[in-house]
């Protein structure tokens, strides 16, 4: 998601700078309003969802690979929440008497990171897509060549990749005291920074963060969803004409064996299901932004600085919006898909009523 993020800018009075273009500064402030308005409780209820994630899969241990890449998932998620909880609230900063703080720090405290743990949060759904299309391509080699202990080393090589990259953004748009003269006072802003070496790294930085790591991923998770979904096609079309030959099987072989295989394949099915439930949330919600991004290369003055920036920043944040239910959803998906998690919370939250919903359905 590119909010707020633009190789265009040539110096940080460029950020503040508002042209409203085809939105008046009237419909601009009642747009960000209702995004505020609608992101703030979604972002408050992904934060607890998230931290619910954490505790349960901290609960229910690290033994599997799946749980490691889960957890994982949940801790940026929280950051993606967090950070995007944050940007909507800086929103607040003119209103509030007192505050030497100007909005524009926002660029460098919360959207950077946002961008960041979005994208990290986009690796890790590929990694998970892509271990749940192994386990169907090779389900005899598959925990040999994905244990908890390369899925961790995974985990953290992804975290530390995409992380460390944007120290880049820090030098490029340094916070520092500087006067602005429509309030006649100094604030907290943007310092201005002209450095060939800092610029050429900050390209760099753009192009991984903006074009390379989401395509990527995005493509990853899209051929992984389309196998996965066929594959779950192809074996609801198997066990519906064969269910005669299942039964005589069955009464042919040990009952206690043909029982486990049964339990075996309905937990690899649902795993599978959950999967492509979460990649199709994360393919869904990450189609605006990539349009937002494709948009903002075609086009070079849709930046936040350009004749249009007042529908550049409308549009980057109400795709924070979007990246924040995406990263809302999976406590749910885990809830409603995963007896194991479902048991977990129950056992987790003080909330008995789950429990008696739960059983009042059977």
């Amino acid at each position: 998601m590119a909010l707020l993020i633009t190789t265009n800018i040539s110096s940080p009075a460029a950020v503040v700078e508002k042209t409203s273009g085809v939105l008046t500064d009237g419909m601009y402030d009642l747009l960000i309003k209702i995004i505020v308005l609608i992101g703030l409780p979604i972002g408050a209820f992904g934060t607890a969802g998230n931290i619910v994630n954490i505790i349960v899969y901290i609960k229910m241990g690290f033994a599997e690979s799946t749980n490691i890449s889960l957890m994982a998932l949940a801790c940026s998620d929280l950051g993606v929440v967090v950070t995007a909880i944050c940007t909507e609230l800086f929103f607040f900063l003119p209103a509030v008497e007192g505050v030497s703080i100007a909005p524009e720090v926002s660029f460098t405290l919360v959207a950077f990171p946002h961008l960041i743990l979005t994208r990290v949060s986009a690796l890790i759904t590929a990694f998970i897509s892509l271990e749940r299309y192994l386990c169907v391509l090779l389900p005899l080699k598959i925990r040999r060549i994905i244990t908890p202990k390369k899925t961790f080393l995974t985990m953290v090589i992804i975290f530390t990749a995409v992380i460390s990259p944007m120290i880049t953004a820090y030098f490029r748009y340094p916070l520092g005291l500087r006067f602005f003269p429509e309030q006649n006072r100094s604030l907290l802003g943007i310092l201005p920074i002209k450095d060939t070496v800092i610029e050429t790294s900050y390209i760099i930085f753009q192009i991984l963060s903006s074009t390379i790591l989401p395509i990527s991923a995005f493509v990853i998770v899209a051929f992984c969803t389309i196998f996965l979904s066929i594959n779950l096609r192809r074996s609801k079309m198997w066990r519906e004409s064969n269910r005669g030959d299942k039964k005589r099987l069955e009464q042919a072989t040990d009952v206690s064996q043909s029982a486990f295989s049964n339990k075996e394949t309905s937990k690899e099915t649902k795993a599978i299901k959950m999967v492509v439930v979460m990649a199709t949330v994360f393919i869904i919600s990450s189609i605006p932004s990539c349009i937002h991004m494709i948009v903002g290369i075609m086009f070079p003055d849709f930046h936040i600085a350009g004749p249009y920036a007042h529908i550049f920043i409308v549009s980057g944040n109400a795709f924070f919006v979007v990246d924040t239910i995406n990263c809302s959803a999976n406590v749910i998906i885990y809830y409603n898909m995963s007896s194991k998690f479902r048991q977990a919370v129950q056992e987790v939250l003080p909330f008995k009523c789950l429990q008696f919903r739960r059983q009042k359905r059977h």
